[in-house]
């Protein structure tokens, strides 16, 4: 007998569908401050300050837009695009793990070659591997939750459960 009329699988992906606009706008929210500077510079500066908490903000090591920089580094907005991907796209448990623990470990070797001197700064290559990043840590934190020991498997649909 089932007491609510969403399942828990149709719950998740409600919920998973509730937070895809905001991190879709969320994502391109740092591309805003260069094209507010000229037009509305307090909003400008409103972004520039919420993301400063979350960023270094190096203009090195940003994508410049009208000739001012983006409100995040290039590794930051590739992290951001890549967790709004992410709530997009569906990947399977053990994937997504995998992907996350290769794309921290590939993210910490650039971090330390560059730390070394050993590279200089390859925007298109960090904005590539934040986007790895993200996409890994995305689909981990889209992923449904494990199903719990009393619930019925989702292909039984509990019809074997059924008392005579």
């Amino acid at each position: 007998m089932r007491y609510f009329c969403v399942s828990r699988p149709r719950l998740i992906t409600l919920m998973s569908m509730k937070f895809r606009l905001p991190l879709a706008i969320l994502a391109v929210t740092p591309l805003a401050a260069p094209l507010l500077a000229g037009s509305h510079p307090v909003a400008a500066m409103i972004i520039r300050s919420f993301f400063s908490r979350l960023c270094h903000q190096d203009p090195a090591r940003s994508f410049l837009v009208d000739g001012s920089p983006v409100a995040v580094c290039v590794r930051c907005l590739g992290i951001y695009c890549g967790v709004a991907m992410a709530a997009w796209v569906r990947i399977g448990r053990e994937f997504a793990f995998r992907l996350l623990a290769a794309a921290l470990l590939i993210n910490v070797l650039d971090f330390a070659c560059g730390a070394l001197h050993w590279q200089g700064n390859l925007p298109l290559v960090r904005l590539l591997l934040g986007l790895l990043l993200g996409l890994g840590a995305g689909a981990v934190l889209f992923l449904p939750p494990p199903r719990l020991w009393w619930e019925p498997p989702a292909s039984a649909g509990g019809a074997g459960l059924q008392a005579n």
